[in-house]
């Protein structure tokens, strides 16, 4: 049956083609053309508030400022007689001695006077002390270790291959002395406050554990190229540097 049709399939698609061969190709349509504004004569240039004409740019003489930079803000004027941010009625003054030698004194607080909480080792529970029961705080180094970065050494590999690069991190022990003479030893972490004699505020950290690892994305240096670590070595309550500055 199909062997039949296949003739008279075959001279309609001829019929067909022959057709579209007589017709005209359609012309395509032209793109618009976007409007555009003429170009300013010299009497317009004259006009900075005509709409579309644009105004030439003036170039400052020599010796003046530009109007950005007249219009630019003031920086804030400081004023050295201002008063000084109030203390929190419960911080205390003390004298803060960093690794690097380098020596904080003021008043000290912690948020909303929230206690300071230990993990006592010798105890095996956590404590916690408010900093008015402390007389002062040591922090020693437990372990200074140097995490070296790796990589595997082939794809699919299950072997490691340590690089010269790494990063530090420590370890630490804080001792607490309480005014009553007793000295809890532990972890302990948390986030405090000193107001300088200045005025200036700063935040100081204890810590239980520390590093300096690089975020993703920064590859971290070599051992000999980083300095080492940072931390609070002591915390001392005392007054005695107020008293020597109202008696020079």
């Amino acid at each position: 049956m199909w062997k039949r049709l296949l003739p008279c399939a075959f001279a309609m698609l001829t019929a067909l083609a022959a057709a579209g061969e007589g017709e005209d190709p359609k012309p395509k349509p032209k793109p618009k053309e976007e409007a555009t504004l003429p170009p300013p004569t010299e009497g317009e240039l004259d006009k900075p508030d005509k709409p579309g004409v644009p105004r030439p740019t003036e170039l400052p003489a020599e010796g003046q400022p530009s109007e950005k930079a007249k219009g630019a803000p003031r920086p804030e004027h400081v004023n050295p007689f201002r008063e000084k941010p109030k203390v929190p009625s419960y911080a205390r003054p003390a004298r803060i001695t960093f690794s690097d030698k380098r020596v904080l004194e003021g008043h000290v607080w912690h948020r909303a006077d929230a206690p300071l909480q230990v993990f006592n080792r010798a105890a095996k529970a956590h404590q916690d002390y408010f900093l008015s029961d402390l007389k002062r705080i040591d922090v020693a180094p437990e372990s200074e270790n140097f995490e070296r970065d790796w990589r595997w050494k082939n794809q699919g590999s299950s072997e490691m291959v340590y690089l010269d690069t790494g990063y530090f991190w420590n370890q630490y022990v804080t001792t607490l002395t309480l005014t009553n003479g007793e000295k809890p030893a532990g972890d302990c972490s948390g986030q405090f406050y000193i107001q300088l004699l200045d005025g200036k505020r700063e935040s100081w950290f204890l810590y239980k554990r520390h590093n300096n690892r690089q975020p993703a994305g920064t590859p971290n240096k070599k051992r000999e190229e980083q300095e080492p670590l940072v931390y609070i070595k002591s915390v001392e309550f005392t007054d005695d540097f107020l008293k020597e500055k109202k008696n020079p």
